[in-house]
Order: structure tokens, then sequence, then C-alpha cells
């Protein structure tokens, strides 16, 4: 099976008159290609490139896009393939004037319109023609080649064989461009269209016409059946541009849903995700075959020049390059060629090798009655459409998928009217609730049962706990209940204090994050001084609280929480807080043999100079080093002036040693 890539076409139309533009887009054609060329908005000095299959200036005209990317593929269509060909862009950008153009400058499905019957005339074998058009409006399809009034929503439906299809939707034969021509024309007057501050004739809806091409060939007895999809997608819309009102503000919600709906389809496929999100829009559903499907796909990106569409633009080329990667399989549609006799009813008459006959499309059959109910839009429509047969939907385009299938009869008879068909939908319905119903019931039962057994299983229990108590002696029980309700006494208070000091601690906590490392020593030694004092008045209770503020500045420092322990094991005991004895330091003993007692500290000092700062070296860094200079000097003999005698007594007793 052979893969083909969807192909890119970008159009950049000319600059409306009074629009602002700064030629910031830009068309470069290369010998090895042609690509978009956009100015970056934030550094003009850069520019981005989009290389696409081809690419159109504004001077380029229908006839060039048509010629070189869009008519190559009708021959597919007549090989029995199915080709897509959308337009893409936003609001403005001439999307609705390349597919349909004008009658001076007709588009592309005028043009493709007569170039198939022009193909059909010349072929040998037997060719027959029709069309269907249907618009999506608010995500609702609607077929546009029937009365606007009488319009109904159309569903969307899977055959057993997995192809996607429009239930109900009419096929038009054609034998004459004159006949596409009057239809076309009165279906592209019932087309939702309004009115914008960005385009005066905004479409409002995503159009799709198909062409149905069958190609019957009786010497090989096969049947070829292609397909040629022209879609005219509605513009992305920037509500802040077009001064929408509340109605087309919802239509333009639909809108934007749908589009980026059709973005998350393309990038599951370039990502290959397990799942394609193709049921979240309808517009994405009926596309599926375009999109990673068995179709032959072509995006014509329609760019406007505009400076106030530039991210719109770069959306719909960025779209574009994640579009192109997108692998399709296409596959011909082909059946064996059935005679007439063996399919056509016994109230149709002999049916001559190109014949206007019922032919089921994929799960349908030619029943044709229709489901009432009004249309929303911008118009309200009344749907007072009667039951009975269509002549336009009795046409031999539509054709079973690209597999040879041999015809079967209809499960529900032609006959049924749509009384029947409603009488046996509902007859269903009602089965299909009162099952549900009994369901719900028999569920409810089992509940309550369970429920019940459960009551009564608690409340024996009950009943032997109480018998068992009962039993007991008088007096027995009073000890044990006083002392559970001391312990809950206990936990309750001991809870409490827990919740005060966590909310407490967590203030301090974040007054602490909010300060930098500095002043948070800073904050613990100014506590630690203030726990200090209260210590020596012998508030011990008031000089803990303060410890454990300083704690939550220097949590890391291990001799204050030596502290805290000490100071808690005498409250909590009754005690007078002695602090354990500390060894001194070296430097200190020095300092205490040389006489200068004024700058020993006492045990309980030092430990307490040290809680502030877990890092103590390294706070008064300058200090030491200073200190370290003057031993330094003393020891070689070059002593300051002023240097007690017993200080350099001390140091040459140490050189002694």
């Amino acid at each position: 099976m052979s893969y083909s890539r969807v192909k890119i076409a970008a159009r950049l139309r000319p600059a409306i008159p009074g629009e602002q533009h700064d030629n910031a887009i830009r068309v470069r054609r290369t010998d090895s290609g042609s690509a978009i060329i956009v100015d970056n908005p934030r550094d003009p000095s850069q520019t981005f490139n989009y290389p696409f299959t081809s690419c159109y200036d504004e001077l380029s005209t229908q006839d060039e896009i048509f010629e070189n990317d869009v008519k190559p593929l009708i021959n597919l269509a007549f090989s029995g393939m199915t080709v897509t060909v959308f337009a893409y862009g936003v609001t403005s950008s001439g999307k609705t004037h390349t597919m349909q153009g004008s009658k001076q400058q007709p588009g592309i499905i005028p043009r493709a319109v007569q170039e198939i019957f022009h193909r059909s005339t010349s072929l040998g074998a037997a060719t027959s023609l029709g069309i269907s058009y249907m618009e999506i409006y608010k995500d609702e399809v609607y077929d546009l080649l029937v009365d606007r009034e009488t319009a109904i929503k159309l569903p969307v439906r899977e055959n057993e064989h997995g192809k996607v299809f429009v239930a109900n939707l009419s096929v038009l034969p054609l034998r004459t461009i004159e006949e596409f021509e009057q239809a076309f024309s009165r279906a592209n007057k019932q087309r939702s269209v309004g009115s914008t501050n960005l385009n005066s004739v905004s479409s409002r809806s995503h159009a799709i016409l198909t062409l149905h091409v069958n190609v019957t060939d009786p010497a090989n007895n096969m049947t070829l059946s292609g397909k040629l999809n022209l879609v005219d997608l509605a513009g992305s819309e920037n509500n802040k541009l077009t001064g929408n009102d509340a109605s087309r503000m919802a239509e333009s919600a639909a809108i934007n849903k749908s589009l980026s709906v059709l973005g998350q389809v393309v990038h599951a496929l370039n990502q290959g995700a397990s799942r394609i999100p193709y049921r979240n829009s309808k517009l994405t559903r009926i596309l599926q075959d375009a999109l990673g499907g068995n179709s032959i796909g072509l995006l014509i990106c329609n760019l406007a020049p505009g400076t106030k569409f530039r991210q719109d633009t770069l959306n719909t080329l960025n779209f574009a390059v994640r579009t192109k990667n997108i692998q399709n399989k296409p596959l011909v549609n082909q059946q064996a060629f059935i005679l007439a006799s063996a399919t056509a009813g016994p109230s149709l008459a002999p049916v001559q090798p190109l014949p206007a006959r019922p032919i089921p499309g994929p799960s349908q059959t030619t029943q044709t009655s229709r489901l009432p109910g009004p249309r929303p839009s911008r118009v309200p429509r009344i749907s007072n459409i009667s039951a009975g047969p269509r002549s336009s939907l009795t046409f031999s385009s539509l054709l079973p998928p690209a597999v040879k299938v041999e015809e079967k009869q209809p499960s529900v008879p032609a006959h049924l009217t749509e009384e029947e068909i409603n009488a046996r939908i509902a007859k269903a319905v009602e089965l299909e609730v009162a099952r549900r119903l009994e369901e719900r019931e028999k569920q409810r039962r089992e509940e309550e049962e369970a429920a019940a057994a459960s009551r009564s299983q608690s409340m024996s229990m009950n009943d032997e706990q109480t018998s068992s108590l009962q039993s007991l002696p008088s007096g027995v029980l009073t000890p044990l209940l006083k002392q559970r309700q001391n312990h809950e006494d206990e936990l309750k208070q001991r809870l409490e204090e827990l919740e005060s000091k966590f909310e407490n601690g967590s203030k301090d906590m974040r007054l602490a994050n909010v300060l930098s490392p500095i002043s948070r020593k800073k904050t613990g030694r100014a506590y630690v001084s203030l726990a200090r004092a209260q210590t020596q008045k012998n508030n011990l209770e008031v000089a803990l609280e303060l410890y454990r503020k300083a704690e939550t500045y220097v949590p890391d420092n291990v001799k204050l929480k030596e502290r805290i322990i000490e100071i808690e094991w005498a409250v909590k005991h009754d005690r007078p807080f002695r602090p354990s004895p500390k060894k001194p330091h070296r430097a200190h003993s020095r300092r205490a043999k040389s006489g200068n007692g004024k700058h020993k500290l006492a045990p309980a000092d030092e430990a307490e100079e040290e809680d502030a700062d877990g890092s103590s070296k390294e706070n008064a860094r300058g200090e030491a080093s200073g200190s370290a200079k003057r031993r330094r000097r003393i020891k070689s003999g070059d002593g300051e002036p002023g240097t007690p005698p017993k200080k350099r007594r001390l140091v040459k007793f140490e050189e002694g040693c």
C-alpha cells in the first residue's frame, strides 16, 4: 500500500484599499522550489521561511492555481479515488474567492465541474455525475440543496466498513453544466453568511461540495467510484477585531472550536497518537478521509497581507507545515458491475448502461423520510417537511467503499412510512427504558437488604455489649472511666499546646523565610540574649519560649537544641536550671594563664554566645584572623609597643616549652 502526503499550496491575496500592510509577507521562487517569507514581527531583521509545493503571490490568477494544483487531481477522481481540496485561512483572506470566484474570475469549483464534464465526454466508458452540498453551521450539518425553511439537522454516521457519511444527504444528478450552475447558485443563497468589521460577506459556516464520479466499464465488469470534495472552511476570527454581536459571537465560537479541533487532529497525527480526536467536531469527522484516511489531500492556505492579521498568518503557515507531514493511504473504490435486474425493485423499469437508479450508499437505503426538527440559524426556520421520496436521492453515484461486495437487501422494508418507523423506534426506546428501570429497582432492593442486614447485626452486637456490662457488679467501672477521662483531658491539653506551638512556629517560620541569612542570625542572637536575661531571672518558661523562637531562625544549631532540652527538663520536673559545664577552648585557657581574666567567659555565657549562631567561627572570622596575626607577631618577637610584660613572658615560656 502506497502512502501519499497532503500537498500544500499557499496564496497571498492583494491588499484591500485602505488596508495597512508593510510588505512583510513575500513569495520567493528558486530553482529548488517556492517558499513564503515572513518577517519576524518582533525582530524585522529575522525572517521565517515556509517552503511549500506551490506558492502564489498577489499577481497570481485563478487559472494558475487550478491548472497547476487542482486539475491533475481530477484524473485521480476518474480513477476511483477520493480527492479533497480545502481552503484554510483567517477571515477575509480570500478562501471563498479561491473556491467559488466570480463570473469574471471563476474559482476552483466551477472550473473543476467544467473539467469533469469535459473528461466524461472524452472517455469511452459510461460516466455518471452528481453533486451533494452541505454546510456545517454551529457544529450541525445542513443540506444546502433543499429548501432553507425545511432543512433539518443531518446526523453523521459510520457504516460497517468504517466509512463516515452524512445520513439523508441529497445527491443531485448532473447532466449538463447549466444544471450545476442553477443548483449551485440556489444553494449558495441558502448558505449562512454575515457581516463583520473585517468582511462584509463573511462565511459563518464550513461548506463542503462533493462531486461524485462513477465510471462503468462493462468490458472489465467493474465500476469505479471517485469523489472530489471541495471544502470552503470558515475563517478563524479574532473577536476584538470583528466587532461581533451576541449571535455572531456564538457563530465565531463554533468556527474557532472546529478549527481548533482540526489543529488537534493534525497534531495527533504528527505525534503518532493512539487516539485521534476526529469525533470532537463534525468537521473533522467528515474530513477524516482527507486527514490520515484513504483520500488524496490538497490544502490551500490563503494569506492576508495586513499587519493586523500577522499573527493569524503565522498560525496558518504553522498549521500548513504540520499538515504536510500527514500521510494518507489512497484506495481505489471499485466494485463488480451488477446487472440492473439483480438490484432494481419491481416498480423500476429496465436500466440502461447509464441509468439514474437508486443504489444504496454506505449503510443507506432508498428510503428518504426525514426526521422533523427546526434548524438553528440566524433566521428562525420552521420545519414542516412531510414524509415522501425525493427524486434527488435516487442517483447512482453513491457506492460502497473500495471493496468488492454484493448488494444486500435493506434490513428495513422500503414500504414503511415515517409513522411506522417512529412507532418502532418508540417501542424500542420504551423496552430499553423499562429494562433499565427494572435493573435499577433490583439494585436498589439489594442495597436495602444489605443495609438492613448490617443494621440488624450492629443492633445485636450492641445488645450483647449492654447485657455484658449490666452483668458486672456496680462500682467496678468507675475507676476505669475516671482514668480514661483524665487521659482524654491530658491528650486534649497536649493537643491544644501543640496547636498553639504550631501556629506560633508557623508565623516565625514564614518570617524567617523572608529574612536573609545574616538577618536570621542577628534575630536569633537577639532572642538568645532575651532568653539569657529571663534565665537569670529564673523565668524558665519565658526563656524556653524565646529559645524556641531563636531555634526557628537558626534551626541547624545543635548547642541551641541542647539548651532547649535542658530547660524543658527543668520546667517539666520543677527544678532550677543549671547549665551543663563546658570545657573551655585552648585559647581561653591560655588567656586564663596569662592573667587576662577580663576576656574570659563563664561556661554558661560561652554556651549561650555559641547558641545564637551554629557557625560562630565563621561569624567571628575577622576577630580570629586578627588574634592569629598578633600571636604570630608575638612568636616572631615583633610585638606591639604596648604589649604587657606578662603577655611577653607567657610567649617566652611557650617558646621554651
